[in-house]
């Protein structure tokens, strides 16, 4: 569910527009986590999509050319499906699948970032002062000019790219909210 950036570009000047300059938070440097607990085994590559709904399955592609593939299962599969394209790594068990090939039970999943492009996961979540992410190991990290679609969604699992200061450049949701 990830955004065009012409589409956040417009929404992020909307932001700003309704929120003034000012933001509601101080500098700081947008923190690299996961979400979930690690496993022993860990596989990297770009997440993928192969197959037909409803038959359709979540892979890693190690070797960014369709050959080196591990099938993901477990109860984050949907949450990695919805990191298609991008880079991550995915730890759990291997184990036996459904089907030829290996396959690993993910417990948990982190996004490769570069430092000037640097990616979090964690609870959108809401108090006085705004809306801040809540990292899986309890850290809170400030956002700034939230688009408003974002703004709608508290209380819900996503990725999120931020400048310096908290503005929000890219997100997608991961699990909708529960609450």
């Amino acid at each position: 569910m990830a955004r065009s950036h012409d589409a956040w570009l417009a929404t992020a000047a909307l932001g700003a527009a309704l929120a003034g300059c000012s933001g509601n938070a101080s500098p700081q440097t947008m923190p690299v986590a996961g979400w979930g607990e690690s496993g022993p085994e860990s596989v990297s590559g770009t997440v993928r999509q192969v197959g037909n709904l409803p038959f359709a399955r979540t892979l890693v592609d190690e070797d960014g050319e369709g050959g080196d593939n591990v099938f993901v299962t477990g109860d984050l599969e949907t949450e990695i499906t919805r990191l298609a394209g991008m880079t991550v790594i995915v730890t759990g068990s291997f184990t036996d699948g459904d089907q030829p090939g290996r396959h690993i039970l993910a417990t948990s999943y982190e996004i490769v970032a570069s430092e000037e492009d640097p990616v979090a996961v964690g609870i959108l979540s809401r108090d006085d002062e705004g809306f801040y992410l809540r990292l899986s190991g309890g850290a809170e990290y400030r956002l700034s000019q939230v688009p408003p679609e974002l703004a709608e969604a508290a209380g819900a699992r996503l990725w999120v790219a931020a400048a310096e200061g908290g503005h929000v450049r890219g997100y997608g949701i991961l699990r909708e909210s529960t609450e």
